[in-house]
């Protein structure tokens, strides 16, 4: 007896109703690779924003190539700011630091002695037979305390180590016992140490026991205790046939924007050349340019359009590409104000779009821009400042600061330091000298309302002797080093001290306390701001920096100046280059409410649709197939039934009597 195929019936309407979700996958199938070709997209265009970032730098921009016929001898570097130049070089001494020791300790824990060590720096001159110290000016000096807890040999080491005074301490066993050395970090004969003592262990400030051991003062009757196993020495070198002495082996102030390196005595002239490196600057340009072109190939690849197979790339006819490319064509033909400089156009320097959109470099023409304006070129990719007075420096931007285009700046004033001019001193003492002892070393100062103390060493000071111990004991101080408060000291031909505040401005104030060397005292002196007409608006910096509405902040140096229209200084200008411009463009582009973002969420919603659809048929379906297999199954069963009662009712018949 023959059943129904009930499974083979119902799996054959089921692949029937099951038709809808092949059209449900082909569409998420094209979203998805939809999505994909985005990423890709997007991928280009972060790629793009990297170089458009690296272009929106000044600083990326090596555009000066220095160069040394000797490297081993001599390097060089330099400044974007350097001018091209040519020199020859003759090293004849290196600057050196000065070395001491101590005499031999039989242990690192042999007790030294107890009091105070003083660390000064300065410059040993020998002038008619006899040696004497001028403090360094520059130096600030230093006094470590040695008592019960630090007085072994050791103990003195960390203690001098940890006042950070300019020095290193060490312990060497030479074979004869331990010594302590004793080593200037800095190079240069004005930073010799004279080592002052005052040993309270036996009173004798000079012998050579005790904490007195330490002294040294190669002064002519000086305590000289320590061996000088090294002694400091500048670096003498000549440039272009010019004597020239400076305190380090790195100097960058002989010729303007250029570091050079002093590693060995020359044997015979180094030459050595700074100038434009136009490959420099060529290289990040033509990086930019690449990714540019990778970016524009990606946005073209993904919309084209095949007219043989008439079949269109998975982007065809997308909005957003076609917006991103609109956006880019824009960006790229625009102008950039405030270059300070004749460019303003990627096409005046030799940046160009062929038809089919591809960006090229005219070598020819970008070398010779550069040559003729290398900052020009750099304020047109780059944000980046200029000024056409040396005197006015551009300090610093900010993430707010809009272009600025050859604005007129004039100084009404400049910036001064708070000043305080002595009555004449008189030198009159042995050789042109000054005493000071007991009765005239102290004096008081206030410098930015810090109020300090100052105690000077006693002797005779010629003037410069004088004003660098002057400097020296007032920048030494405590108070005004904690403070953050200096000053500069000279003496004039006049015999007269002068004292100037370092600090530029109003905030910067200093007075005269208390009795300086039978001079008497000062009130309250002030510096005063810079005062600038920008545009037509009058300004009022703070010290020597002025602050534009903008963000934009330079400093005027010095110059000219003219109350009260204020001389004329020419222009500053700042430039929001190609680099920030695309930079911005492109973070907005792959923000999260960016145009691609909002293209792949939309798409993310629409494939979560389809699954949500997908899910809700493939429940449908569970159902129509119970439906489906309920009735067949009952059909089956009632098929199987008549087919029974049909067999029976046969089987019946057949055994009914036969009539004759």
């Amino acid at each position: 007896m023959a059943s129904i195929d009930v499974n083979s019936i119902v799996s054959q309407l089921m692949e029937v109703e099951r038709q809808p979700l092949k059209k449900f996958d082909v569409r998420n199938i094209g979203i998805q690779a939809r999505i994909s070709a985005y990423g890709s997209i997007k991928s280009a265009l972060s790629s793009f924003q990297g170089a458009a970032q690296k272009l929106s730098n000044a600083d990326n921009f090596n555009v000066i190539n220095a160069t040394s016929s000797a490297t081993d001898f001599v390097s060089i570097s330099a400044t974007k700011n350097a001018a091209d130049s040519k020199f020859s070089m003759e090293v004849t001494q290196l600057a050196q630091n000065q070395k001491l020791a101590s005499t031999a300790f039989t242990s690192t824990t042999a007790e030294v002695g107890l009091g105070t060590i003083k660390l000064d720096f300065g410059k040993y001159i020998t002038a008619a037979g006899t040696t004497s110290f001028t403090s360094n000016p520059e130096k600030v000096s230093k006094s470590i305390t040695i008592d019960a807890n630090n007085n072994t040999l050791a103990g003195v080491r960390d203690a001098i180590n940890n006042a950070k005074a300019g020095v290193t301490a060490s312990i060497i066993n030479d074979g004869s016992g331990y010594k302590l050395t004793i080593v200037s970090n800095d190079t240069g004969e004005s930073n010799a140490l004279k080592i002052t003592t005052t040993d309270t262990g036996d009173g004798v400030d000079s012998d050579a026991a005790g904490l007195s051991r330490l002294a040294y003062n190669a002064s002519t009757g000086g305590a000289a205790n320590l061996t000088q196993n090294q002694a400091a020495q500048n670096a003498r070198f000549k440039v272009d046939g010019i004597d020239i002495s400076k305190a380090a082996n790195v100097v960058s102030d002989v010729i303007d924007g250029v570091t050079l390196t002093l590693n060995k005595v020359t044997t015979s002239a180094v030459n050595l050349s700074v100038g434009k490196n136009t490959s420099g600057i060529a290289k990040n340009v033509q990086d930019f340019i690449k990714a540019y072109n990778d970016l524009s190939k990606a946005l073209t690849d993904s919309t084209a359009y095949n007219k043989d197979t008439k079949q269109g790339a998975i982007l065809n006819g997308e909005g957003t590409v076609r917006s991103i490319q609109v956006s880019l064509r824009n960006a790229i033909n625009q102008t950039i104000a405030g270059t300070g400089g004749d460019f303003k156009s990627l096409t005046q320097i030799g940046i160009k779009l062929d038809q089919n959109g591809v960006m090229s470099l005219d070598t020819a023409k970008f070398n010779a821009a550069i040559e003729k304006d290398a900052q020009g070129v750099i304020s047109l990719f780059a944000s980046n400042g200029r000024a056409s007075d040396s005197l006015i420096r551009i300090d610093s931007f900010d993430k707010n600061t809009q272009t600025v285009a050859d604005l007129g700046v004039s100084v009404v004033s400049n910036a001064t330091q708070a000043s305080y001019t002595t009555t004449a001193l008189s030198f009159s003492g042995p050789g042109g000298t000054f005493n000071i002892g007991a009765s005239n070393k102290n004096f008081g100062i206030t410098v930015n309302g810090a109020v300090a103390s100052i105690t000077l060493t006693e002797g005779d000071y010629t003037p410069s002797q004088l004003a660098a111990e002057l400097q020296t004991r007032i920048n030494s101080n405590s108070v005004l080093q904690t403070a953050g408060a200096k000053v500069g000291v000279v003496i004039g031909a006049d015999n007269k001290i002068v004292i100037n505040n370092t600090k530029f401005g109003s905030e910067g104030m200093l007075s005269v306390t208390s009795d300086l060397l039978g001079t008497g005292t000062s009130g309250p002196i002030t510096g005063s701001d810079v005062q600038v007409k920008v545009g037509n608006d009058l300004k009022t910096g703070v010290g020597q920096q002025v602050t534009l509405d903008s963000g934009l902040k330079f400093s005027v140096l010095g110059g000219a100046a003219s109350s009260p229209d204020g001389a004329s200084r020419g222009t500053i200008s700042f430039s929001r280059g190609f680099g920030f411009q695309f930079d911005s463009m492109l973070e907005k582009m792959l923000s999260n409410k960016g145009e691609v973002a909002t293209r792949i969420d939309g798409m993310n919603r629409e494939a979560k649709n389809i699954a949500k659809r997908t899910e809700e048929f493939n429940r449908r379906l569970v159902d129509i197939e119970q439906r489906y297999r309920k009735q067949y199954t009952a059909l089956d069963l009632a098929v199987t039934q008549m087919q029974s009662t049909s067999t029976w009712l046969t089987t019946q018949l057949a055994n009914l009597p036969k009539v004759a």
